[in-house]
Order: structure tokens, then sequence, then C-alpha cells
């Protein structure tokens, strides 16, 4: 396997009146993520950004590779930083995934990185608060030095938050790894 090179992130949501996992379904579907399996990863995704053209009416992604639009293949394995709570009638559910760019000293050697943090709650703000947090006390744990012009101060939050109106709920933010730029 290769060294994935870039990411994207992507927020849904998802309810249902049958079950729990056709929830979770609905809120793939509605991150463009409907048709593949997801490897869910610790917390180090690529440095580079993309944005992909996602189409969460159809639950399908498309990335631009050479200068061609490509849709994710059906049954592909990706991989995936991944903050999901589910739940019943009634109760919010509140995901958020914190990233930062950090360069870290290793044996003399600059090294450039992501870090990333998931966190679910039952308060959005709080929830948000919670990744922040923690991807602080990860970039201390590493005595790295944050990147402030990337984000917002070296700092991004993403967040989906829900309250469930049907039986079942699913509230997911995923950082995905673009399948197709590993470098091998």
């Amino acid at each position: 396997m290769g060294i994935p090179t870039k990411y994207w992130t992507v927020a849904g949501t998802g309810e249902s009146d049958v079950s729990q996992l056709v929830a979770m379904d609905k809120a793939y579907m509605d991150c463009g993520l409907g048709y593949q399996n997801h490897v869910v990863v610790s917390s180090i995704p690529p440095v580079e950004r993309i944005t992909p053209q996602i189409h969460k009416d159809k639950g399908i992604t498309f990335v631009t590779v050479i200068n061609e639009l490509r849709m994710l293949p059906f049954s592909e394995v990706i991989y995936v930083v991944r903050a999901m709570k589910k739940g019943t009638k009634g109760e919010i559910l509140c995901s958020s995934v914190s990233l930062t760019k950090i360069t870290t000293l290793i044996e003399g050697e600059e090294h450039q990185c992501l870090l990333a943090y998931e966190s679910t709650g039952t308060d959005l703000k709080n929830t948000e608060l919670e990744s922040l947090a923690g991807l602080i006390d990860m970039v201390q744990e590493r005595n790295a030095v944050v990147d402030e012009s990337w984000g917002n101060d070296g700092y991004e939050t993403i967040s989906s938050s829900l309250t469930v109106k049907k039986e079942f709920g699913c509230s997911v933010v995923f950082v995905v790894f673009d399948p197709f730029t590993y470098q091998y």
C-alpha cells in the first residue's frame, strides 16, 4: 500500500424509521460516500486538501485526477478519519473533527503533517471545543509548531449536528484520504 497524498472533508446526517443501519447509510449518502467501504484510521491525514464534487442526493463523489473528473468507484476501500454519533428520536447528535497543519523536528529534520482529532456529543459547541482541545493536546505532545497561515489561525473544525425526528439518526464527519493519489 502507498502513502496518501491528498484529502477532503465532508459532513452529513441521516435519519430512518427502519433501523440505525439505514440512518447511518443515509448519512453516508449525504456525504457522497454511499457506495464505498470505509476503513477508519487514527488521526494523521495527508497535508494537501482537494475539493471534490459531492453529489449528496446520489451519494457519489467525483475527484479531479489529471484534469479528468473520476467518480469514486463502487466497492472502493477508502481510508477515513471519522467522527460519528448515532442515536434515537429526540436526541441531539453532534460530530466534530478539528484539523491543524504542524511542523515538527525529528532528528534535526523538519517534517510537516496534518493532525486530526474527532469528538462526538450532544451539544455542538461543546463537541467542537472538545475536538479542538484534543487537537491542541496532540500538538503539545509533539512539541510541534502550528502553521498559523493554514485554516483559521492554524486550526479548522468540521461539524455535523442533528436533532433526530425519526426513530433513528446519525451525524457524521469524514476526513477522506483521496484513493486516486497515493504515492507508491
